[in-house]
């Protein structure tokens, strides 16, 4: 919302635009131009470096089509070198950056842009969410925001009211893949058909990679249809809920918003914590500490605990639905790095290392329909 973003989708309109009212040269010196630029990600100095001359055209066509193109064309023209220049004369409260082979551009103290377009209204705001704290902590959520020293903020936490200790299941792992083993994959994936056959299907794996999701495709063998979330996501998550039994391979935004009620995600599988990949805004965050450390405790845990429950939400969403959700990380297990962290995030539970603890929970809590779905 405070930023900019610039990308080939935003280049290819603004050249097709021009194609349609006939400036065939003017669109193809464009197109040329900006070639170079794709192959230069995510280098963002060369990147830059790369738009001064693609920048120079942009203004003459400004000035010589301005009053001769239809409006659209004249908006995308001017959007397109509005953001082109920014990214060349750059500007001191923003950072800049490349994220999914994109340009971007964003206000680097976000909080002073809350309290500007927000905070300063004399009227009350009420924020909502089921992971705007960890546990009853807002303090991450209020650093962000810029609410952490405004002594009008009054809290409360809302718990929960599904019962997670009658229809939920914490599997950790007692002898987990170590990520870094050559073997990794071929034992993770060992450990998630097990885990699918104590459940038979009904279930959802989130992965924090694409990489990491197609090698275990690849070595998955089991009875119950899967499907892999890509680009047709609508199509593939509906199939997925008409699938009795199916598994759901998945990564990106299945992590928050989905919705799985019911029998369809009875076993939730997290191969890895989602901790969230390093980008020019954390990095420009981290210089605030005196210590990796102390990062790491105040941005990157609480950052990953969040997206934790946003994955865990998946899981249980009316209050007659059971699940067993499984954390597959070995620095979650018991005695490990983040296993306090983990059991922070999410509600109390009872938690096992044993897949035949995971077998009697589905046989307790299931119909015995629910056995004969999705065998192929």
């Amino acid at each position: 919302m405070f930023g900019i973003s610039l990308g080939a989708e935003e280049i290819q309109n603004l050249v097709q635009s021009l194609r349609r009212e006939r400036y065939l040269l003017a669109a193809e010196s464009l197109e040329e131009l900006f070639e170079p630029l794709q192959e230069k990600l995510p280098d963002i100095d060369e990147c830059i470096r790369l738009l001064i001359v693609p920048n120079q055209h942009l203004q003459t066509m400004l000035r010589r089509l301005h009053d001769s193109v239809t409006v659209p064309t004249r908006m995308a023209l001017e959007k397109v070198s509005s953001a082109v220049t920014l990214f060349i004369e750059g500007n001191p409260n923003m950072v800049f950056y490349v994220e999914a082979d994109r340009l971007c551009a964003t206000i680097l103290d976000l909080t002073v842009q809350f309290r500007s377009t927000l905070w300063s209204q004399e009227r009350p705001i009420l924020l909502t969410s089921g992971t705007l704290a960890v546990g009853d902590d807002f303090r991450r959520f209020r650093e962000k925001a810029g609410l952490l020293t405004d002594n009008r903020v009054t809290e409360t936490v809302a718990f929960s009211p599904f019962d997670y200790e009658k229809n939920c299941i914490l599997y950790l792992s007692q002898s987990p893949p170590k990520h870094r083993s050559e073997s990794y994959y071929d034992e993770l994936s060992a450990e998630i058909t097990a885990l699918l056959n104590a459940s038979y299907g009904h279930a959802l794996v989130l992965f924090t990679s694409y990489a990491a999701m197609s090698a275990v495709k690849e070595r998955l063998d089991v009875c119950w249809p899967i499907f892999t979330l890509g680009r047709n996501v609508a199509h593939t998550t509906e199939r997925f809920k008409t699938t009795p039994g199916s598994i759901l391979l998945a990564t990106g935004a299945a992590w928050e918003g989905f919705d799985f009620p019911g029998d369809c995600v009875s076993l939730l599988i997290i191969p890895r914590l989602p901790f969230a990949h390093p980008n020019a805004m954390t990095e420009k965050e981290r210089e605030k500490y005196s210590s990796l450390h102390d990062f790491i405790r105040a941005v990157v845990v609480p950052e990953m605990q969040t997206k934790l429950r946003q994955g865990f939400g998946r899981a249980i969403r009316t209050e007659t639905d059971t699940c067993v959700v499984a954390i597959l990380d070995e620095r979650a297990c018991p005695g490990q790095r983040y296993f306090r962290d983990v059991k922070a995030a999410l509600p109390d539970m009872p938690t096992t290392s044993s897949i035949h603890a995971v077998a009697d929970f589905i046989r307790k809590v299931k119909s015995e329909n629910y056995f004969q779905e999705g065998l192929l």
